[in-house]
């Protein structure tokens, strides 16, 4: 592999919870009570992908939900729990001098933001948020932005990733892909990685 591209949410940083409880609170806010089972619609997804779901069942304005919902996502935020292990394998990899890149779906402020709590900011060659392409995870699109910028075969690229639409649009992208599955990630079908880890330590034995 010539480059390693890291996940951010649920990767990095604990924030599948923070996207849960941003978007519970909004909702709360709006009169409406999520269900348990109504959170599995979110986890992994950005608002704009989760929507439809939400608005077959409710009654509501989107526009005032996602102003609520990101208010609440950039407060909890702050107080997000970092993965600790995988920010020692992003420096350690950084040390070796193996590129690296960050794909998320989610907005250069929000990341910016988050990679200054973790003490990354100065680490990945190239980051591809929301901003750079159209079609979000599943999508292979973000991904293949990312080796673009990297100048790397995507084939000669590895993905770790925590979601099921993660996995999804790596493997669609023709990159190698590993899954780190955390709390709300684990039940979720990740059977298209090529392989499935329970610690980011385990990743340096594969490179």
């Amino acid at each position: 592999m010539k480059a390693v591209i890291f996940d951010r949410d649920g990767i990095i940083i604990d924030s599948e919870s923070t996207n849960i409880d941003s978007t519970v609170k909004a909702f709360k806010e709006l009169g409406i009570k999520i269900k348990e089972e109504e959170k599995e619609w979110i986890i992994g997804r950005h608002p704009d992908d989760f929507k439809k779901s939400f608005l077959k069942k409710y009654k509501f304005s989107y526009e005032e939900f996602k102003k609520i919902q990101k208010k609440e996502y950039h407060e909890l935020i702050k107080t997000t729990p970092l993965f600790k292990k995988t920010i020692s394998l992003i420096k350690e990899l950084h040390n070796r001098k193996i590129p690296l890149a960050l794909t998320t779906s989610s907005s250069k402020r929000s990341t910016s933001q988050v990679l200054k709590l973790a003490k990354l900011d100065n680490i990945f060659e190239v980051i591809v948020t929301s901003e750079d392409y159209k079609n979000r995870k599943p999508s292979p699109e973000p991904y293949l932005v990312t080796a673009k910028k990297l100048n790397i075969n995507p084939k000669e690229c590895l993905v770790i990733e925590d979601s099921q639409v993660g996995v999804e649009s790596a493997k669609a992208a023709g990159m190698k892909c590993f899954a780190l599955p955390n709390k709300h990630t684990k039940k979720q079908d990740l059977s298209k990685a090529d392989k499935i880890i329970n610690s980011a330590e385990e990743i340096l034995e594969f490179i």
